[in-house]
């Protein structure tokens, strides 16, 4: 995944560095037009100028949603743009301004929501020229209400529901440069602190619930670049054009506690983590996409669980690439999964380890497998992905995979291994119907009979089912210089002959 943070500086230091740049307030707008045109809304406003100063009143952005028939509408007021005297531009909101959402299905209104924002020491300035604008901004703290709710032509008391979300310091800037028919936008951003507060009641019932957070150190950077006149209901032609997205999202902390009440009781629990990160990064070829977090924690009980559930988790990480257009020559796919350092309440271990003879210790799962595929289709063409699912073709070709990080390590075993495979899709005959594999993997296992004699101890295995788990254990591993130990090779060779540590078993 790409980081940004230090292109984003040298895009800044370039725009800094121009000479006699200025922009106008009608400049700044239209440029804002343009922007949120780009993607899919049609917008509409009063404008009224009066000196250096341009106001914009009763603001309406329309976005349709295709797949539902309908649209929704984001109004509100109050936005001005000011002439500061040295080729820039000022951006101002009030200190508490309205914003209306209404969900509309064809000529009528489904639902409409009343937010209540809210700023203090707001402060956003747009310099540069027409079609290479930087905006830097900063605030102490931004917030928003849900204020009414009208659902189905009625209002929903206001004692029902309380949504509230409140954010900051922030700080941060966005450059903006439109060149070679797209619009490219470099973003770094820290946004502070995000706190949030959500309540319901069933007015029919005692149902309920309360919901409340907190995310600690918010940043984001990245790139995007959106082609001029994008058609966002084409993500065939929209990619082919230019679209592209590198972003990643981060946190070093946070915190969420729930409470939800029905007639079979009351279930509660809380999460929380000591940091995450999000990051995504898409165009016309591939996809990626990563998240992890740290430090987690799970508390839940309630009516419909047996006993409540504690545990850790010390590491979080998942990640995939994956080509998205069609291709004849392989193109680089990927996955990896970690679950680090898991540990759960005794309370929980006691359900099926009431002797306590398994050792408790953090348990980890992890495995990256990094590969190369031919894909046959695109994934980005809805018409060609039905016709492959009708005509039950495969979407591509696996040319090699790569097993790297294998690791097992939980309740006293644990397997270490690697390996390496080529594939001949030429043959499709010697692993009835797959591609004919070649390479080796390699294991390393520890611990193996020690936890087989304990599951039998406990109850949890039989002597027979034992008596074949090691025999097993004999055909494929060789014994290691460590007690309990083992390892094993598993080779795949140019005849499709299986063989396991040298010895032929397919």
């Amino acid at each position: 995944m790409q980081r940004f943070a230090t292109a984003s500086v040298l895009a800044l230091m370039a725009a800094a560095g121009q000479v006699q740049a200025e922009v106008t307030p009608q400049q700044v707008w239209d440029d804002f037009e343009a922007y949120m045109t780009g993607f899919g809304y049609q917008v509409s406003a009063r404008e009224v100028m009066e000196g250096d100063t341009l106001t914009i009143g009763d603001l309406t952005m329309v976005v349709p949603v295709p797949e539902e028939e309908a649209t929704v509408t984001i109004t509100m007021s109050g936005m001005t743009l000011a002439d500061t005297g040295d080729g820039a531009v000022r951006i101002s909101y009030p200190e508490q301004m309205p914003m209306t959402l209404t969900f509309s299905e064809g000529e009528e209104t489904a639902a409409e929501l009343v937010f209540d924002m809210s700023q203090s020491d707001f402060d956003m300035v747009v310099s540069g020229d027409p079609g290479d604008m930087l905006y830097t901004f900063s605030a102490t703290s931004v917030g928003l209400k849900l204020a009414e709710i009208m659902a189905e032509g009625e209002q929903i008391p206001s004692e029902l529901f309380d949504v509230t979300f409140d954010m900051g310091p922030m700080e941060g800037t966005q450059h903006t440069l439109i060149e070679d028919g797209l619009r490219k936008i470099t973003q770094d951003v820290t946004l502070g602190d995000l706190t949030y507060s959500l309540m319901f009641d069933d007015p029919e019932s005692d149902d309920g619930g309360t919901m409340s957070g907190r995310f600690t150190g918010l940043a984001s950077s990245g790139t995007t670049e959106i082609p001029e006149g994008a058609d966002f209901a084409d993500p065939t032609a929209l990619f082919t054009a230019g679209l592209m997205m590198d972003v990643v999202m981060s946190h070093t902390g946070g915190e969420n506690q729930f409470k939800v009440t029905e007639r079979s009781g009351t279930t509660e629990g809380a999460f929380s983590s000591t940091g995450g990160e999000l990051g995504v990064a898409m165009n016309a070829d591939s996809l990626t996409y990563a998240i992890s977090a740290s430090g987690q924690t799970v508390a839940v009980s309630g009516p419909e669980l047996p006993l409540p559930i504690n545990a850790e988790l010390g590491e979080l990480g998942f990640s995939v690439t994956m080509p998205l257009s069609e291709s004849d020559t392989p193109k680089p796919a990927a996955i990896s999964v970690l679950l680090g350092e898991f540990t759960m309440s005794d309370m929980l271990w006691n359900i099926f380890d009431p002797q306590q003879a398994l050792p408790r210790d953090p348990a980890t799962v992890a495995i990256n497998l990094d590969a190369e595929v031919t894909p046959k289709v695109s994934l980005l063409d809805p018409e060609a992905m039905e016709e492959m699912g009708e005509s039950g073709m495969m979407p591509g070709e696996l040319n090699s995979l790569k097993l790297t990080d294998l690791v097992v390590d939980a309740v006293g075993g644990k397997i270490t291994g690697s390996g390496d495979f080529t594939f001949d899709n030429t043959d499709l005959a010697t692993f009835d119907g797959l591609p004919r594999p070649m390479g080796e993997v390699n294991l390393n296992i520890s611990g193996a009979n020690g936890l087989i004699d304990k599951l039998i101890a406990m109850g949890l295995m039989q002597e027979q089912d034992a008596m074949g788990a090691r025999m097993m254990l004999g055909m494929f591993t060789v014994p290691g210089a460590e007690p309990d130990s083992a390892s094993s090779k598993i080779e795949i060779n140019e005849q499709g002959h299986v063989l396991a540590n040298g010895q032929r078993i397919k």
